[in-house]
């Protein structure tokens, strides 16, 4: 488990956590991560808020192959998009743009020149896509201080430790928490 507490303005904490017989284990220290401009409790695509509560974390891309357990796609060329469109059958999906049939105005570039994409892993948050939920919600780089449009970004050393951590096998979830008074249970 990966858990985001302590959140203040657009940024907040992160942590690991393992299972073991007597309940979650905190492993290694917390560090700094940076989330949407307007905080938590994401309401609508565009709102600059990072979603709260329990999300699965899924596959990992990178701009080079990148050393993880996860499912990983290298996403080295300008192909490979996240549809943001709410009016699109694409919406909330990474797709190979040269493969589908446009039906969409607005997407990410999943290949960035600024490097804040060069690994990214998914977040399974609207993944039945409901249009206008919010779209494209990942762990990726960050950008200094600077906040984000609803991702959770850190640096490129504390995102390269997480992506070696994660096991598939052991279904690793992320869970972001709006209330302080919950997030104490992420120093214990």
């Amino acid at each position: 488990m990966v858990k985001v507490f302590d959140a203040t303005g657009h940024a907040a904490k992160m942590a690991r956590f393992e299972k073991d017989g007597s309940g979650w284990k905190q492993v290694g220290a917390s560090w700094r991560v940076v989330i949407g401009r307007n905080g938590l409790g994401k309401e609508r695509e565009g709102d600059g808020r990072t979603p709260t509560g329990i999300f699965g974390l899924g596959e990992v891309y990178g701009n080079r192959m990148v050393e993880t357990p996860m499912p990983f796609f290298l996403t080295a060329d300008r192909k490979l998009i996240c549809v943001d469109d709410a009016a699109s059958r694409y919406y909330n999906r990474i797709v190979d743009r040269s493969r589908i049939v446009k039906d969409f105005g607005s997407f990410e570039e999943m290949y960035r020149e600024d490097g804040l994409y060069d690994i990214v892993v998914t977040l399974g948050y609207n993944t039945q896509h409901e249009p206008g939920r919010g779209s494209c919600i990942f762990l990726h780089i960050a950008n200094g201080n600077s906040p984000t449009a609803g991702c959770i970004a850190m640096t490129k050393e504390k995102l390269e430790a997480l992506v070696k951590w994660l096991d598939p096998k052991k279904r690793p979830v992320v869970v972001i928490e709006r209330w302080k008074p919950a997030a104490r249970f992420a120093m214990r």
